[in-house]
């Protein structure tokens, strides 16, 4: 931790823009005043300015021996080599004197590490260019030296450069430490000013920015505006800019920070893909049974930087209790990539909305609960390796089929391949931002207060930031602000058009179409005869079935395969598993026939496969790109006075109701939970830790509640069949701590975790009598470890003084385990992460003093320690 620590200071210090140093970048074997040629990657000349990481893309570099260290009219033959031969896990480069040279050498397979210079002794520059050597990426920052030697390969070293070969990589392949690097810098954005002075931290910023240009379809018609981000053409270019501003201010914390991404079609082991994981962006519990899945905590290492992590006005984090290996339900890049390279998947609108439809639109539901809302959920952290996966699939797209012109002279490059006109044909499902040539919101600054009356040319009413920031970097987009167009982000790494090379790369995908990208593990391809066997009502269950995960994408997105696919699904006649499978299918190609299709078999879902697949589908709803046909809604029936089951109809409208933080649920849990607490021993229609988890996943128990809170899909509380009124909640959530936990119950209730959740929901409630509570709960011996830890980190919201006393009593707690003061610890660190730099400076003092008298002495602790640490070095700033 202290190097990372070190590493944070010293960029502090010395960046300029995304990176660029002065200074930065040892001189390999020669260092300081002794070289004689120096080597600036990305260099300036007047300033002698660099910045040493490179992708695949050639970057230019200026070769100059250091002015006066020979005589002006003097020359030297300089070769510039690679440390050490090529090797996995180390950077290693090539060299050429120009991009066009580099790039036929490279296309014809003779790529040189190695070239010969003839260096003028008056210090003038030349001209060449570094790119890194595919596939050998660097896993730790600067680990690649190039050496300047004297005359050959083998001479004397006059000079040199570490860089790194800095691209995305697959999240299953990182390293420990570089995990933590990306959380550390991810972290470390709570702490960072924002660009907009009306937010407090880059990381809230790149929140609302997202949440404010989705908004628009949920907002009254008269106020509406299209979605800037979603359901149209400019959805991955959008996002790829979205994603590069993110970038770009995690390489202000750690230079050599890339975003990872998360293939989400494949899982590595038993416990899912590493995102899913404690030590990564956190694991989730799962549920036994499918049909009664709730919501969950989510359980972060005491160590990790993200542990507690809440967002103002809207929580703490938590997702559905998924299992994380069921990924069978995600298109793979074989669905999108033809062997043929050319059809209906050459083409950019195919792409584009494959990639939208499933796995984005699929993932976003499965994941939950802020996932579940495509407007705020970038709170989650591990949208950022989610959606890094979209752009991978648009990179891989891209190399698989040469898509990297921008010019519009080909509508399979990108399409519309215009500028938005009024009257145009493809303004009704392309609007405002959308076409090749129009510039992006916010980067663009046009915002519309009051809005046109044409809806697809509105845009949003607000600002949020403004034009896209300077690379600050010789060669990378953009050399000034920027009002980007989806076209300026097709050419990422400058292939066709150097000028927008954005320094973004790839471990997998090389940089050239005519180079051979590495195999995708784990991918499947779609067969031929796949759509064939899956209609054929004379094949066995089981092989339809099989055959409906490798239909090609491009004969189901046809209208007559929908319309047959969705007559399987609408056909009672038909296998339960069929019909779900031909859900299934219209999922992958098309989100709102998909809805519009679950919403007709909803009343007929009787067997569990089939009504997961209709629950599954019908949390796609807010994806949908056009508005979705439903039957008219129906107050759901009142609770019976004797019931003996769960009710699987409550699980799900809970589950469809809380992203959109839908009080109707909540009032409706109120009751259930009532009814629980006056009779324990009756059977429950839900349990009570899973009602008391749907209540906590809203935000409407927040001191603020974010602003968006009812703007999707909102009822007037007064239409509720059951009235939603905080007080009673939380009264509710009271009465929850304040039973006994060895109060007699029914089968399945478990008491600690209800407890928990109900603190949770608290955490706002700043009363004498609802801090006594918790505190009591926290320091309840009797409970299990997540119930105390839950009600600490509800009191770090709940009151100062409260959770400063249980934490320090903890400490000097002979019978507290080490999980639980470890928790306890990392509680301090998620309370300097939630103030970030606005933290007072006594209340830094108080609380380091706190952290200086606690023994820590389990490894667990010792981590939580050093990271509440850096957490208070951070607000220090």
């Amino acid at each position: 931790m202290k190097a990372i620590a070190r590493r944070v200071s010293m960029c502090a210090a010395v960046a300029l823009g995304v990176g660029l140093s002065a200074t930065a970048g040892a001189q390999t074997a020669a260092d300081g005043a002794s070289a004689q040629v120096e080597i600036l990657v990305h260099g300036d000349a007047r300033t002698g300015a660099h910045f040493d990481y490179v992708t695949w893309a050639p970057s230019p570099t200026l070769v100059r021996v250091r002015p006066g260290t020979l005589p002006p009219g003097a020359t030297v033959t300089v070769v510039l080599t690679n440390a050490a031969a090529p090797a996995e896990g180390k950077g290693h480069v090539n060299f050429a004197l120009t991009a066009d040279e580099y790039k036929k050498a490279v296309e014809g397979g003779g790529a040189k590490d190695q070239i010969i210079l003839t260096l003028k002794g008056d210090g003038t520059p030349q001209p060449i260019v570094v790119a890194g050597d595919f596939p050998h990426f660097s896993r730790d920052d600067k680990d690649t030296a190039i050496v300047a030697h004297q005359g050959t390969a083998t001479g004397p070293v006059m000079g040199g450069a570490q860089v790194m070969v800095r691209v995305r990589r697959n999240e299953e392949t990182l390293s420990a430490e570089e995990r933590s690097r990306f959380l550390w810098a991810l972290a470390a954005l709570r702490f960072q000013k924002s660009p907009d002075p009306r937010w407090r931290d880059t990381y809230t910023f790149l929140v609302d920015m997202h949440d404010i240009g989705a908004r628009g379809f949920a907002e009254p018609a008269d106020i509406g505006y299209p979605d800037q981000e979603h359901k149209a053409a400019a959805f991955v270019a959008w996002h790829r800019a979205f994603l590069l501003e993110l970038e770009r201010a995690l390489q202000k914390v750690d230079p050599s920070v890339t975003l990872p991404y998360w293939p989400m079609y494949y899982s590595p082991g038993k416990d899912g893909a590493t995102v899913f994981h404690a030590d990564f962006t956190g694991a989730n519990t799962v549920a036994g049974d499918p049909d009664f899945m709730a919501t969950d905590l989510i359980r972060f290492d005491a160590g990790n930087p993200l542990y507690g992590w809440n967002m103002p006005g809207r929580g703490p984090l938590m997702r559905w209790r998924q299992d994380r290996n069921n990924v069978k339900l995600f298109n793979t890049p074989g669905m999108l990539l033809d062997k043929s390279k050319a059809g209906l998947k050459s083409n950019y609108s195919f792409m584009a909305g494959s990639v939208e439809a499933n796995p984005h639109n699929i993932g976003h539901g499965w994941s939950g609960v802020w996932m579940s809302n495509c407007m705020i959920s970038p709170s989650d952290p591990m949208f950022w390796p989610f959606h890094t996966y979209f752009d991978w699939l648009w990179a891989a797209w891209q190399q698989h089929y040469d898509r990297f012109r921008s010019d519009g002279a080909d509508p399979a490059q990108y399409w519309p391949n215009d500028a938005y006109a009024d009257g145009n044909p493809s303004n009704k499902t392309n609007p405002l931002g959308h076409h090749l040539r129009d510039t992006m919101w916010p980067w663009n600054e046009e915002i519309q207060p009051k809005p046109v009356e044409t809806f697809s040319a509105r845009r949003p009413p607000q600002t949020v930031g403004g034009p896209f920031a300077p690379s600050g970097v010789p060669g990378l987009w953009p050399q000034t602000p920027a009002k980007p167009t989806p076209g300026e982000l097709i050419d990422y790494a400058g292939y066709v058009t150097p000028d927008t090379d954005a320094g973004v790369g790839y471990d997998n995908l090389p940089w050239s179409p005519k180079q051979q990208s590495q195999p995708f593990q784990g991918d499947v391809a779609p067969t031929a005869t796949a759509m064939t066997t899956f209609l054929a009502k004379d094949r066995p269950v089981a092989e339809r079935v099989e055959q409906a995960a490798q239909v090609d994408l491009a004969a189901a997105s046809d209208a007559s395969a929908k319309s047959a696919i969705q007559a399987v699904a609408l056909a009672t006649a038909e296998d339960a598993e069929v019909r779900a499978a031909a859900l299934d299918i219209l999922a992958r190609v098309d989100t709102a026939y998909a809805v519009e299709t679950a919403y007709k078999i909803e009343g007929d879902a009787k067997h569990p496969t089939l009504a997961h697949a209709v629950e599954r589908v019908r949390a796609m709803e807010m994806f949908a790109n056009r508005p979705v046909d439903m039957p008219a809604e129906t107050a759901p029936p009142p609770a019976p006075k004797t019931v003996s089951v769960l009710d699987k109809g409550l699980y799900a409208t809970a589950r469809n109701g809380v992203p959109d933080n839908n009080p109707c649920v909540v009032g409706g849990l109120t009751v259930e939970l009532q009814h629980f607490l006056a009779k324990p021993t009756d059977a429950v229609r839900i349990f009570p830790q899973d009602a008391a988890a749907f209540v906590a996943s809203t935000n409407l128990f927040e001191a603020m509640p974010a602003a968006n809170s009812r703007h999707v899909h909102g009822k007037a509380n007064a239409s509720c069949a059951t009235p939603f009124d905080k007080a009673v909640t939380l009264n509710t959530m009271r009465g929850l701590l304040k039973m006994s936990a060895t109060t007699p119950t029914s089968v399945g209730i478990d008491w600690w975790k209800t407890k928990a959740l109900a603190a949770t929901v608290l955490a706002h409630s700043g009363d004498a009598a609802t801090i006594s509570l918790v505190k009591g709960l926290a320091a309840d011996a009797k409970a299990t470890v997540d119930a105390r830890a839950a009600a600490i980190n509800s009191l770090r919201h709940l009151n100062e003084a409260a959770f400063e006393t249980v934490v320090g009593s903890l400490d000097r707690d002979r019978t507290a385990s080490a999980e639980l003061k470890a928790q306890a610890i990392a509680a301090v660190g998620a309370y300097v992460l939630d103030h970030g730099r606005d933290l007072p400076a006594d209340r830094r003092a108080r609380l380091a003093h706190l952290l200086d008298i606690l023994s820590a002495t389990s490894p667990a602790e010792q981590a939580a320690l050093k990271t509440a640490r850096h957490m208070l070095a951070l607000a220090a700033g």
